[in-house]
């Protein structure tokens, strides 16, 4: 199968797929666990990594949810134990790929490893008890983070668990960084250097360290909703002393041997300056798990937070859980099965999970795997997946194509009907897109009137069998039709791009009805009453996609990850105000104040009501005098990030189904922090 790229929201559902029993885990390094001739076999090529179970409850007989959907889910939310095999065996495994005996050099590489599950948030870092009593940070703090604090997990815990801390990433770490990929990449192309000894693990170390570390600058600058800030690099005068000096005469000075510890100077100089800068009462510490450093800091006056590296025996044999604890909330923090699969990949360029019914991996890095920009942001890796299918299921192989058969199984993910059901009832295709580009793709048929394969696939940057969803989409919509490779637009894809060019949902939602998949969503959400849960497991990966084309057209709204409600409710002002008081004063008990978030899911679970109606509707209501409205600003509770519901906008002339985060507080009232909402009745 031909590698395809796959974010890791997406990767839940093919995941899920062979997650039914335990999975086995592995990793390689393409060139540096290759490197011998007599390891020709496939299965010798991977460093095993223990085995990881979803924790399943079990289901009552007769059950109809869809069991690869709920697994799916299960593997977002972290549901799962990885039991990693002991450091001895590891070690041992690592001599026969790498063809290395060098036990401190293996040590380095176990213990880079065991970084691993610190970066992805299966393991905490264990700081100083004098840092640990000022955690979470009260006030708004400034974290200086050194190299190792990138690398071993220590400001991936900062950016989970202290919400209130400034990031501050020094130049110098960035250049140390980039310095080590460069060390890879030479190592990786210097074929012939190939079997000098100890080239293998050399290459592997720089491998972990560089990909991995880019991977957590990656993340906090793209993904993450943290604030990071830039230090400003000038030429040190000291640096002169480094440049080789043609004087004879003075080589007795050695000035020209380079000193280990200038990183570390021009680091602390970066803590030094902003500690500076800072107004006073403003905490600027220092993230780092070098003690020579710490040390040095507490002589410049720069406070460290210093935290202890991770060692191969607190990682491997263990059992590691995918819902850690909040060490200050006492709440489960889950991390994604996936996530910790793409840690893995970036860390060693691949990644496998292999079960009974098939293997699925996961590439970062290869000889005709391209890398482009957009890969980032969406966090996009490529990979394979091959199923185990069983000898009964081939004598069904004469009946249709190879290529129909891969598609019916990977578009409606659902079981073939029986044969009295397939009489019964043609099922409905659903089609995984994103609605981003689904939207980019309307406008621009509709300026263009035509288009051929390639220019759409160069204007989505999809594969030809990913554009073929939006193709089938808009197809069964009666928005185009094909002429060959032609895709030509009829008026009906023109009110499509009005509707979303004037953010009308409503229209939207009319126009998106002509395609049965979306029809079949809109009799779905009606067949509902307020408060009742959405159902879309059937629909398999293709589920996010209807989901957020719901949101955006007013049918149905999320609360969290997994609950999906339907939202047909468009109450009067006078009725609104009502339902506004009454869940207000159910949630504040006695309290005055509410969370903006919370007052909106309330609405959406119990009433029916969408966001953007209930951000209207109490607008009419206010200006009408029927309730009294004011919000408070306060820091944003981003440990609720992954409640969101998407809605439609235009930004920079482009329609997007824009996120919604409820719990931010610029939502209600735009432009203004509300963190918090106080609603009174009106007085007489």
């Amino acid at each position: 199968m031909t590698a395809t790229l796959i974010s890791r929201e997406d990767a839940e559902f093919e995941i899920a797929a062979l997650t039914a029993t335990s999975c086995n885990v592995a990793v390689m390094e393409d060139r540096a666990f290759v490197g011998r001739e007599e390891r020709a076999a496939d299965q010798d090529k991977w460093l095993p990594l223990g085995s990881i179970c979803l924790k399943l409850a079990p289901q009552p007989a007769g059950a109809s949810s869809n069991q690869k959907h709920q697994r799916a889910l299960l593997a977002s939310d972290g549901s799962f134990e990885w039991t990693l095999p002991s450091d001895s065996d590891t070690k041992m495994a690592l001599e026969h790929l790498l063809g290395d005996k060098d036990m401190r050099a293996l040590s380095r590489v176990l213990d880079s490893v065991a970084e691993i599950g610190v970066r992805a948030g299966l393991v905490n870092p264990t700081f100083d008890p004098a840092v640990i009593e000022d955690m979470p940070f009260r006030r708004i703090t400034t974290v200086v983070s050194d190299t190792s604090g990138v690398l071993q997990g220590g400001l991936n815990f900062i950016v989970r668990y202290l919400p209130k801390a400034r990031v501050k990433v020094p130049t110098i770490v960035q250049m140390e960084i980039r310095e080590s990929s460069n060390r890879f990449l030479q190592l990786r192309r210097d074929t012939k250097g190939a079997r000098r000894k100890g080239r293998a693990t050399k290459q592997l170390m720089e491998h972990l360290m560089s990909q991995g570390a880019e991977r957590v600058l990656l993340r906090l600058e793209i993904q993450d909703d943290v604030e990071i800030e830039r230090t400003y690099l000038l030429g040190d005068p000291l640096r002169s002393a480094f440049v080789r000096d043609r004087d004879k005469t003075l080589t007795d000075l050695q000035l020209n041997v380079p000193l280990r510890a200038y990183a570390d100077r021009l680091i602390l100089e970066a803590a030094r300056h902003h500690q500076a800068q800072s107004e006073p009462g403003h905490a600027v510490l220092l993230l780092t798990s070098d003690q020579g450093l710490a040390r040095m800091a507490m002589v410049e006056g720069v406070r460290p937070l210093y935290f202890r590296t991770i060692r191969p025996k607190d990682v491997f044999g263990q059992r590691l859980t995918g819902r850690p604890l909040d060490p200050f909330a006492g709440e489960p923090r889950p991390v994604s099965l996936a996530l910790l699969l793409w840690e893995l990949a970036t860390a060693f360029g691949r990644a496998r999970l292999e079960s009974d019914q098939g293997t699925f991996t996961v590439s970062a890095l290869g000889e005709d795997l391209p890398w482009s920009p957009f890969h980032s942001p969406d966090d996009l890796l490529w990979y394979e997946i091959k199923y185990k299918v069983p000898p009964s299921t081939t004598s069904h192989q004469n009946t249709t194509s190879h290529q129909e058969s891969k598609e019916r199984n990977e578009l409606l993910d659902v079981s073939a009907p029986k044969p009295s059901e397939s009489r019964l009832a043609e099922p409905t295709s659903y089609q995984r897109m994103n609605v981003d580009h689904l939207f980019t793709l309307i406008c621009a048929l509709d300026d263009r009137q035509n288009m051929d394969q390639a220019e759409i696939r160069g204007l989505l940057h999809l594969s030809s069998y990913s554009t073929s969803h939006y193709r089938r989409f808009l197809v069964s919509a009666g928005y185009i039709v094909l002429e060959g490779d032609r895709w030509i637009a009829t008026d009906r894809l023109k009110e499509a791009s009005i509707a979303v060019r004037d953010e009308a949902p409503r229209s939207l939602q009319r126009i998106l009805a002509h395609a049965p998949s979306f029809q079949d969503l809109v009799r779905r959400t009606r067949e509902l009453d307020n408060g009742e849960l959405l159902d879309l497991a059937d629909m398999g990966r293709s589920s996010r996609t209807y989901r957020v084309l719901g949101e955006v057209t007013l049918l149905c709204a999320s609360v969290g990850r997994n609950a999906v409600y339907p939202t047909l409710s468009r109450p009067d002002p006078a009725d609104f105000a009502k339902l506004a008081l009454e869940r207000f004063k159910e949630l504040a008990g006695n309290e005055t104040i509410v969370a903006t978030g919370l007052w909106l899911e309330s609405l959406i679970r119990y009433d029916g009501i969408h966001p953007e109606i209930a951000r209207l509707s109490l607008e009419q209501a206010s200006e009408g005098g029927l309730v009294r409205r004011s919000t408070e600003g306060s820091t944003a509770q981003t440990r609720y990030d992954d409640h969101v519901v998407h809605v439609l906008r235009v930004e920079g002339g482009t329609p997007v189904a824009k996120p919604i985060y409820l719990y931010r507080g610029d939502y209600l009232i735009q432009n203004k922090a509300s963190v918090s909402l106080r609603l009174k009745e009106p007085t007489p």
